[in-house]
């Protein structure tokens, strides 16, 4: 039998492949993913067998080509045999050998044909109905390995079809899109780690964000998958499995909240959800007692205070809400959300319950240093997005927990132990308790505010509300303020200061500040009758600061600090900042020079002076490199420096024109008034530590100007280190500023080296 015609079909399907099927396919190819707006399905199309490409290397050097395209190449290659007779290799003479050539062109035509009609088959599918498309990436999805790449390529094309589906109202997709994210999420929830909070793909994250996006236009009539991304359905899931919340979630759920707060129907679907997750999903352990010791134990402590923990960051997350709403006028948003209960009697789970809660998180926004990262910067809110207004944030989420409080006065009571109004539990710990008097202050502040704005009292509907009640929000917080002062309790404002901490502020003092002037003492000279007749003549001289009293009392919470911090400032501040710029004041010309013509400078002004000193002020590492290497090595002192202009500068001068420094002693009156102690003779330091709640120290306290913001500073001593030195320079001098240039700084246009002048002889 021999094979007839095989050659001239084959030739005709393949040339009817390659010349006409082949070009239209690829323009229909091109334009996979343009109805979608998608830049991934085109990369999921890419992956479909015949069109995956296969890697060839030749000479280390790699050729990429599609399975199609080297079965074509390969069926082209096979003509080769028919145009060329080769004999039969080794003298087989059989049917097989005699028609290998056409048979070889036959099967790859068919080969190619399967694969063509494959082809074919899955640019009809990746260009026709979005339904079916979508059902066929599911599936690759959920073949595709977890983790690897493909999965998530194929995960970003569902998420561009479920933005298709949404723009263009496709009603067709939602169900099948709302399956699949639930069971993605479901999953991702299920099979991680309970002890540690979730991270989703960072795909996932943008999905939601999308869709607020989205959501927050208007623009989507799919109910379904609007509100699943808007109320953190997804997110936060509707299982009850036992897994924090991390860090990026909340910081989506807030970019999420930043882009729908002005839509009041977002806002609440957000809210409704919210409500719902926290009373079910972070319900509080109640603690389990062992009565089997002495001592009852808590037997689920670490449950108990991690669940807390985790309750309070949720609750932390949604008052910002809250502040947000407020900085932004929603006001009928929040009027919903006060009013938004799942439960008969009302039960606002998201909102406090009593001023206890109210004043415990006003204080908590208020006081800054107990947040590691800034609320500002956890929160942000539009426009305050730099240092400059950042703690704006925290205003206005105060403010919102000050319209809380006005809220209370609105609370019916059903049970008997509800009292809304009441005063506040106070906490123990007197740190707390000081910084809740302390922020009363600007409770009043806000909540004065908030009672001046008439559009949000109107909107609220708190109109009778605040007319009937203004007296007792004076009264309220009258009595509040009594009782912490009271809780606080006389031992407290009457304590006896410690003489054991007040002889350690002594201490450190005289020691921080002798050390501080022993840095200068080289370049002090005598004082000479030369130096009294000139008028130049600079102080130095100590300070006094305020510092809660706590500080200096027993049997308190200790302060980090509290007998250096106050000398180390006087020193960083004052001596080590204002000796250098004696220097500076009294130059008498001054050359802003390079490194590389610094020394040259130099033995140009010293010439032929031999009593000649260098005083090096905060030099860096090169400049003190090249005088250490120079011929002025031993004619050098180098001195420090806080003041930043006076970096890497030195001052040329004789030694006879350096200054003198006079300790003068402080006036009795000063010392009696001040109740100053001697610390150090020698130099003359004073110090003293006086608790000016004292009824006979009320004068000194009158001095401080209280105003009645400041009526609870009450709690504080005062702290004085007094000295003084006089610097006495000879009015006759000659003192050269030499300036080192620096690439990082901005000092003015340099010397010419020809500009420079020798000190006179």
């Amino acid at each position: 039998m021999t094979p007839e015609y095989i050659i001239e079909i084959c030739v005709a399907i393949d040339i009817a492949i390659l010349s006409i099927a082949y070009p239209i396919i690829i323009d229909k190819i091109s334009n996979i993913g343009d109805k979608y707006s998608s830049e991934y399905i085109h990369v999921i199309f890419n992956n479909e067998i015949p069109q995956r490409q296969i890697i060839i290397k030749i000479n280390n050097k790699e050729y990429r080509i599609s399975f199609f395209n080297l079965t074509l190449y390969a069926t082209l290659f096979s003509f080769i045999f028919l145009i060329f007779k080769f004999e039969p290799l080794f003298g087989w003479d059989n049917w097989l050998i005699n028609n290998s050539a056409k048979l070889i062109v036959l099967i790859l035509t068919i080969f190619l044909i399967i694969q063509f009609f494959i082809w074919l088959g899955k640019v009809a599918l990746y260009n026709g109905k979005s339904k079916i498309l979508l059902t066929h990436i599911i599936s690759k999805y959920n073949k595709s390995k977890a983790g690897t790449e493909l999965q998530s390529y194929n995960l970003k094309a569902i998420n561009e079809l479920a933005f298709y589906a949404i723009e263009k109202q496709d009603e067709h997709l939602q169900e099948t899109l709302l399956e699949f994210y639930y069971t993605v999420f479901a999953n991702i929830r299920k099979n991680h780690d309970k002890t540690k909070p979730l991270v989703y793909p960072i795909d996932l994250y943008f999905l939601v964000s999308k869709i607020n996006e989205i959501a927050a236009e208007n623009k989507t009539k799919l109910r379904a998958i609007e509100h699943s991304a808007v109320s953190g359905f997804w997110l936060l899931g509707k299982d009850f499995e036992d897994i924090p919340i991390s860090d990026e979630t909340y910081s989506w759920l807030w970019r999420n909240i930043y882009t729908i707060y002005d839509n009041p129907r977002l806002v609440e679907m957000f809210w409704a959800n919210s409500s719902q997750y926290f009373k079910y999903n972070l319900k509080s352990f109640f603690p389990k007692y062992d009565f089997g010791k002495e001592k009852p134990v808590i037997t689920n402590q670490e449950q108990v205070e991690k669940r807390e923990t985790e309750r309070k960051r949720f609750l932390e997350f949604h008052y910002a809400l809250g502040g947000l709403l407020l900085y932004q006028k929603q006001y009928k948003t929040l009027k919903y959300l006060f009013e938004y209960s799942q439960s008969k009697p009302p039960k606002y789970v998201l909102l406090p319950e009593t001023t206890t809660e109210i004043f415990y998180w006003f204080e908590y926004f208020w006081n800054e240093f107990k947040h590691k990262i800034p609320i500002g910067f956890r929160y942000g809110f539009p426009e305050l997005n730099n240092l400059g207004n950042i703690g704006q944030v925290n205003y206005w989420i105060c403010s919102y927990i000050s319209i809380l409080f006005l809220r209370q006065y609105t609370l019916h009571q059903y049970y008997i132990y509800q009292n809304f109004t009441d005063l506040p539990n106070l906490p123990n710990n007197i740190l707390e308790l000081n910084s809740w008097l302390d922020s009363i202050s600007f409770f009043e502040r806000t909540l004065n505010e908030l009672l001046s704005n008439k559009e949000l009292i109107d909107a609220l509907e708190f109109e009778k509300l605040v007319e009937s009640n203004r007296a007792n929000f004076i009264a309220f917080i009258n009595d509040f303020k009594n009782d912490i002062k009271n809780k606080i309790g006389q031992h407290k404002l009457n304590a006896k200061l410690s003489d054991e901490k007040i002889e350690n502020f002594y201490s450190k003092s005289n020691e921080i500040i002798s050390n501080s002037f022993s840095l200068y003492k080289p370049i002090f000279i005598e004082k000479s009758e030369e130096h009294l007749k000139s008028d130049l003549k600079l102080t130095i001289n100590g300070e006094q600061i305020l510092m809660p009293k706590y500080a200096f009392t027993d049997s308190d919470i200790p302060l980090l600090n509290y007998d250096t911090f106050f000398a180390d400032t006087i020193a960083t501040k004052k001596i080590e900042r204002y000796i250098p710029l004696a220097f500076h004041i009294a130059r008498t010309k001054r050359y802003l020079l390079n490194k590389e013509n610094l020394l040259y400078a130099l033995s140009k002004i010293i010439a032929n002076n031999n009593d000649i000193v260098i005083v090096g002020v905060q030099l860096g590492y090169q400049t003190k490199e090249i005088l250490d290497n120079s011929d002025f090595k031993n004619s050098i002192l180098y001195i420090p420096s806080t003041e930043y202009d006076l970096k890497d500068t030195l001052f040329v001068l004789r030694k006879n024109d350096l200054p003198a420094i006079e300790h003068r002693d402080i006036k009795e009156e000063e010392i009696e008034e001040l109740q100053l102690k001697c610390i150090n003779e020698h130099l003359k330091i004073y110090a003293s530590v006086i608790d000016i709640n004292l009824e006979e120290n009320m004068a000194i306290k009158d001095k401080w100007n209280f105003n009645n913001e400041l009526d609870n500073e009450d709690l504080k001593v005062q702290l004085t280190i007094a000295f003084l030195c006089i610097i006495y320079w000879k009015k006759e001098r000659e003192i050269i500023q030499i300036n080192v240039a620096s690439e990082f700084r901005e000092q003015g246009i340099q010397n010419d080296i020809n500009d420079v002048e020798p000190l006179s002889t």
